[in-house]
Formats: structure tokens, C-alpha cells, sequence
């Protein structure tokens, strides 16, 4: 029996995903063609994926196997696009022995509003921020809306980092986007790129994407580094080194760093225009899987990849400090936030 297939539609905004999954359960005007179904779905990722699922099986009994039925999902703003993909591939290839159930997972974006937060200076968006991140970097189709506002010169370099951060995705307009016949072709197999697409991951596992690109202004950079930073030498990189104008405009940064003042940590490092988190990650510093040093990707305008790197390579310990050990380490002045205490019970010998 052939299963749904399936379209995550996801967006800041509930009216904009609820827009386009309206014209994508519209007839495309092909012989033969149905009318598309339409879901909405909340909670957590596992639960979402599950009442998904649920709602193909539904369709498959009711339509028949060789019905030409197409399954368009509205995700809730800030759901976990990712996580809820590969879940239906894992689920589709235990019950079905083929992972191909994801046709395109599209992320709908206002072009003035992503301009504004990586352009405007804005500080204290990180909720937004991060979204719009994980819009764009885990989608196989951007649909960009209200460019008006925007300068020809800021339409191409927002147009630019969207395909550096989502380089597998189709990039259109929105009012392009009238049924599912304007969606590229798939295979259904949307969920792999998913898992590993995103252009700071392939940059940072095979150095993908270095330098300038030749049809754009842009500059990527990929910072990888053994030692630890020292905490108060990082800090002082980012405030002064890192601002907006100093070395160029960072407009996207994202990977994996270690500080030496928290050295049971692997530390999640993600900037988005004047927004930079870091965060802890679930990794150990001691689990085999966790990464070693710096593992940072930047993308920017006009920056000066020379400069970064010196900056940041200052704030990494010294052959003195390195020696001094973690007893040292942990009673350095550290003026970054507290991250919850590790459980030690399961874990370094």
C-alpha cells in the first residue's frame, strides 16, 4: 500500500503557514488530480510525527493504494521541523521498508522581518532568532514574502545567506507559490537532507563552502581549533572583535566550542545578525562522540577571515595555561551565564 505523501509547512506565524497550505491542497488543475488533505498539528515532536502518521494510515485505508493523495501538514511556530521529518522516515522505513515519505518541508518568511533581525542591530530577539534559524537551515523549500521594503543590494545578500544556511533548499517567491504544482519535484526523501543539510553542518564535516562565493558578496569561514578559550579573552573577542563593523558583519554563525573554565561541557555556539548564544549541549565533554576544540562556521559581509582568526586564536590557552589543568581552569573569572551542573553518574572514569 503506498503511503501519504507528506508536506510540513512551518513559519513564525500561524496565518502565513496556514496561507500557503491552502494553496497547496488546491487543485493543480491536472487531469485526474485531487484536491489535497490538510492537517494542523501541536505538541511535542514525537506527538506531532505520531498524529501524522496516524492521519496517513487513515488516508491510505480510506483512498485506497493507488489513490494520488498528497498530505499537507501545518506545523505550530517554534516546532521542531527536524526532529518531526526524520521521525516519519524512520517510522515509514520500519513499517513500509522505504523512507521516502517526506515530499518538502517549507518554511514561509517574511523577507522585511529576517532583514530586520540580522541587519537592524537588534540585540534581544533570540526566540525569533533562533527560529528563523531553524526555519531556513532545516526546510527543502523557502517561500519569501514582503520583500518591498528592501533595498535591490539587501534582497541579494538576504537571498545569498538563505542559500548559504539551506543549501539544498529552492528558494521563490511566495506569490509563486499558488498549488503543489509549483513546488520543485521530489522523491519524497526530504528527511535526509533534514538530518544533514544544513550548510553549517556539511561546512563544518567536509569544509563545503569556504571563502567567497562567486555570485555573491558573502564570506564564510570555518574556525577549527583543538585547545579550549579562556573565558575572559573570549568575551573580549566577542564584544570587540566580533561587533558589526569591526572585522566585517557576521550575519550567521553556528558549530561547537569548549571553554576551559567548564571543562565537562561541550558548548553550542549559534549567532544570528547582533544575537550570539551559547549555550550547553547534552554532550559530555567525555563522551567519544563529542567534538574537540572549536568547531565554528561564520558567514558575513566584507569579513576579514585574517583578523577573525587572530582574534579568536588569543583567546585560546597558551602552551602555560594549557599545562595548568582543569583544577586551575575552573577558578577563572567567567563572565558568561551558568550552565546547569553535569550528572557524573554515568559518566568519565
Amino acid at each position: 500500500m503506498r503511503p501519504a505523501v507528506i508536506t510540513l509547512v512551518s513559519a513564525l506565524h500561524e496565518v502565513d503557514a496556514d496561507r500557503v497550505a491552502a494553496r497547496l491542497t488546491t487543485p493543480s488543475g491536472a487531469p485526474g488530480r485531487q484536491r489535497g488533505h490538510r492537517m494542523h498539528v501541536t505538541g511535542s515532536a514525537f506527538a506531532a510525527a505520531r498524529a501524522i502518521a496516524a492521519r496517513t494510515d487513515q488516508l491510505d485505508r480510506v483512498c485506497g493504494p493507488d489513490a494520488d493523495h498528497d498530505l499537507v501538514v501545518t506545523l505550530a511556530p517554534g516546532a521542531d521541523t527536524r526532529a518531526v521529518g526524520m521521525l516519519l522516515a524512520n517510522a515509514a522505513r520500519s513499517e513500509h521498508g522505504d523512507d521516502r515519505v517526506l515530499r518538502h518541508a517549507v518554511a514561509v518568511l517574511r523577507a522585511d522581518d529576517v532583514a530586520h533581525l540580522l541587519w537592524s542591530d537588534v540585540d534581544d530577539a533570540f526566540v525569533a532568532a533562533d527560529r528563523v534559524a531553524a526555519l531556513v537551515e532545516y526546510s527543502t523549500v523557502i517561500a519569501l514574502d514582503r520583500f518591498a521594503g528592501l533595498t535591490g543590494r539587501r534582497r541579494r545578500a538576504l537571498v545569498a545567506l538563505l542559500h548559504r544556511m539551506a543549501p539544498h533548499a529552492v528558494i521563490v517567491a511566495l506569490d509563486r507559490v499558488r498549488s503543489a504544482a509549483d513546488l520543485p519535484a521530489s522523491n519524497g526523501g526530504a528527511a535526509r537532507l533534514l538530518a544533514t543539510g544544513a550548510g553549517w553542518m556539511r561546512a563544518l564535516s567536509s569544509g563545503a563552502d569556504l571563502g567567497r562565493g562567486t555570485r555573491d558578496d558573502l564570506v564564510t569561514l570555518r574556525y577549527r581549533e583543538p585547545l579550549p578559550f579562556h573565558p575572559g579573552r573570549l568575551a573580549s573577542v566577542i564584544e570587540d572583535d566580533l561587533a558589526a563593523g569591526v572585522n566585517g558583519r557576521v550575519l550567521r554563525s553556528r558549530g561547537f566550542f569548549r571553554l576551559a573554565s567548564r571543562p565537562d561541557h561541550v558548548g553550542s555556539w549559534a549567532s544570528f545578525g547582533a544575537m550570539l548564544a551559547l549555550d550547553p549541549t547534552a554532550n559530555p565533554s567525555w563522551d567519544e562522540d563529542a567534538p574537540i576544540g572549536q568547531a565554528i562556521w561564520f558567514v558575513g559581509e566584507r569579513l576579514d577571515v585574517p583578523g577573525i582568526e587572530r582574534a579568536l586564536d588569543g583567546a585560546l590557552l597558551t602552551p602555560d595555561e594549557l599545562l595548568a589543568g582543569p583544577d586551575l581552569w575552573r577558578t577563572w573569572a567567567d563572565p558568561f551565564p551558568a550552565w546547569p551542573a553535569l550528572d557524573h553518574e554515568h559518566g568519565r572514569d
